[in-house]
């Protein structure tokens, strides 16, 4: 276990009522770097904790905003199993804004590296809504780099993928109920455009959208999630141990 999990308060301006919560994980080895962790559609879930307390225990200091404090506060709808849930969590993130929710993310890095004395921006890393944020934020916030795990819609961020600077790492299950084929290889096309060396591009035959939670049952895919887990960690050593 990290030497800490806790709940944590970010204030985002002077007045009290602007602020977001969120959960950090504390390394209890030498802290390689900071991550920031975005969300699916659920919220700051099990799933979203389990996973930043994974990757303290590799060395990230990780913190999950909460992204939807606008809305509602620390609002948990399970994975996905339960439709009743599935439709509140739906109607959340039709009802979330990417604009707010992106300069909260980026103030979020803000807050993790004045906390831990970071040398450096923390990396970002989201899932599904998150995987579209964490390419949206890594356009302006300035991240080292950025990973997005079967971010939806990304086809229709070729602005913000072509003005990236950091380097880009994409996954996709190609048995993605929310993304076809035909929009992965158009997302594929679009980092590739880019002409960046440091750029990744995976996709995982069978897998489906969400095949790296652990908690959704119905979807989960171990060989997949291994083989993701550890690109992903290597891509943040390669991009974050350089400049720490």
């Amino acid at each position: 276990m990290p030497l800490l999990s806790t709940l944590v308060r970010i204030d985002l301006d002077d007045t009290y009522e602007a602020y977001m919560g969120g959960y950090l994980a504390v390394p209890e080895i030498e802290t390689r770097g900071g991550l920031i962790v975005i969300q699916e559609i659920f919220g700051v879930t099990e799933a979203m904790r389990a996973i930043a307390v994974d990757f303290a225990n590799q060395g990230y200091l990780t913190l999950v905003p909460d992204i939807y404090w606008r809305i509602e506060r620390n609002l948990e709808l399970g994975n996905g199993e339960d439709p009743v849930q599935r439709q509140i969590a739906v109607d959340v993130s039709r009802r979330f804004d990417d604009a707010l929710g992106t300069g909260d993310i980026a103030r979020s890095m803000d807050w993790l590296v004045e906390w831990g004395g970071l040398r450096q921006r923390p990396a970002v890393l989201g899932f599904c809504l998150g995987g579209r944020l964490a390419v949206q934020v890594s356009a302006t916030a300035e991240p080292p780099c950025a990973v997005s795990m079967y971010g939806i819609k990304l086809d229709a961020l070729a602005g913000e993928i072509n003005k990236t600077p950091c380097p880009l790492q994409v996954h996709f299950g190609e048995n993605d109920d929310h993304n076809p084929m035909s929009t992965i290889l158009k997302v594929k096309e679009l980092v590739q455009q880019r002409g960046r060396s440091a750029d990744e591009f995976y996709t995982y035959p069978d897998a489906e959208h969400a095949f790296y939670n652990r908690f959704r049952t119905d979807r989960f895919d171990e060989a997949a999630h291994q083989l993701a887990r550890t690109r992903v960690l290597g891509f943040l050593q390669r991009h974050l141990a350089s400049h720490h």
